[in-house]
């Protein structure tokens, strides 16, 4: 199975200077398989092979590059995997990464955090390593922004950065970095108490550097996204950019808070502004670069980006700016028709329409963006939410369907490739 990066050039304007990543190996970070999760977690991740991908969504999956036939991997020849209790393919864990020709997964399972295993054709699932965690840790359920890279595996707990080898010791994490105050937890009653001050790490590596994300209190008292580096050959943390004040990127949904998508490349920070623009940032000298006006293109929208490529969806925030009056009882509604495609030096590259995915717009409740491969984009659509009670989603009493979708950028060809759900 391979599992390294494509080649790729680096953004032919401005120069990185000292935070320049090395060139990628097999072992670093897939930054491009790793978009959806980073911000809002529970959406499907995938692991590259030399002749299709492995996707990872309650069953490992794996989508066939030459056919984009979609079929569970199970490796059991008399099953017929629908059955997770019998099923190899049947994983508790869907953040997925590729290292020494396996598959591995973290199970959702709460207590205790496992790191699995399993060969590509399905077979020889077994428990790699158990992860250090804090028994009522403020960051139980953040355990699946784990990133491996180089060797090493990255992970939170108690709102303290650890790293710990592939394969080590539980007791052997080392911590990375935590903040002044770090959040707790306790149980009352016998239930975790979350701890409302906890904060929410976005991790990430690149070449020399790993990065992550939190949300602090700045000098001027406000809170914003913050990004730190961790200097991987001394182990150094410094902080090296924040979100952009209002003045330095103009008006936008989150002016000041927080960023919708970002990407580390080679001493960049990409990062769309929902209702806003596509810019970077030069990490080593702070300067701020517009590389596409996309306000023009959608009122929110969402993106991701590959280390070639930022692609933007036209759709809005389905838990607030859904429309819940289409139908009686609430409808939630935030699919987008287009994704615009632009290179990383902000010309548009492709329009592609979904339009074709869907007779009637108002069958489609949202549209996720999963991750850009080469030239495929993958993402998932989902049909009209029905609730019910003044249309709040946890009282939700039918979904519609899930199917993945893959959009071709050199074509513009758009397929549904399996129903999820």
């Amino acid at each position: 199975m391979n599992t390294g990066a494509p080649s790729t050039s680096s953004p032919s304007a401005g120069d990185p200077g000292n935070n320049a990543a090395s060139t990628a190996g097999p072992d670093d970070f897939k930054k491009y398989l790793h978009q959806a999760i980073r911000k809002t977690g529970g959406l499907p991740t995938f692991v590259e092979a030399e002749d299709g991908y492995y996707m990872g969504y309650g069953w490992l999956y794996y989508i066939d590059k030459a056919t984009w036939n979609v079929t569970r991997v199970c490796g059991k020849p008399e099953c017929d995997h629908t059955d997770p209790e019998t099923c190899n393919a049947a994983i508790d864990g869907d953040e997925l990464f590729g290292a020494n020709d396996k598959i591995y997964y973290i199970s959702n399972i709460a207590e205790p955090k496992l790191l699995w295993s399993v060969n590509p054709d399905g077979t020889q699932r077994q428990t790699v390593q158990e992860l250090k965690f804090n028994e009522f840790s403020s960051s139980q359920s953040t355990y699946s922004l784990t990133i491996y890279h180089r060797g090493y595996l990255y992970y939170v707990s108690d709102d303290i950065l650890y790293r710990v080898k592939l394969g080590g010791e539980k007791d052997s994490a080392e911590a990375i970095w935590s903040p002044e105050n770090p959040g707790t937890s306790q149980s009352i009653g016998g239930q975790v108490q979350f701890n409302p001050n906890a904060m929410r790490f976005h991790l990430w590596a690149d070449g020399d550097f790993m990065y992550f994300m939190v949300n602090l209190q700045v000098e001027d008292g406000t809170y914003k996204d913050v990004l730190f580096q961790c200097d991987l050959n001394t182990m150094d943390v410094q902080q090296v950019w924040q979100t952009p004040d209002q003045e330095e990127v103009g008006d936008w949904e989150k002016t000041g808070v927080s960023v919708s998508q970002w990407y580390v490349l080679d001493g960049y920070i990409y990062f769309y502004l929902s209702g806003g623009d596509m810019w970077r940032t030069d990490l080593s000298t702070g300067k701020h670069e517009k590389l596409a006006d996309t306000h023009e293109q959608t009122q929110y929208g969402s993106a991701i980006f590959s280390d070639e490529y930022m692609c933007l969806l036209n759709d809005y925030p389905v838990m607030f700016y859904g429309d819940p009056t289409v139908t009686p009882g609430g409808q939630f509604r935030s699919y987008g028709d287009t994704i615009f495609v632009y290179g990383l030096d902000g010309k548009l590259v492709k329009e592609i329409s979904l339009k074709n995915l869907y007779e009637d717009p108002e069958e489609m409740a949202e549209m996720n963006l999963l991750a850009c491969i080469g030239n495929d984009i993958f993402f998932r659509t989902t049909g009209r939410h029905v609730v019910s009670g003044g249309g709040l989603i946890s009282q939700q009493a039918k979904q519609g369907g899930m199917n993945l979708c893959r959009a071709d950028i050199e074509t513009g060809e758009v397929q549904v490739l399996y129903q999820l759900r």
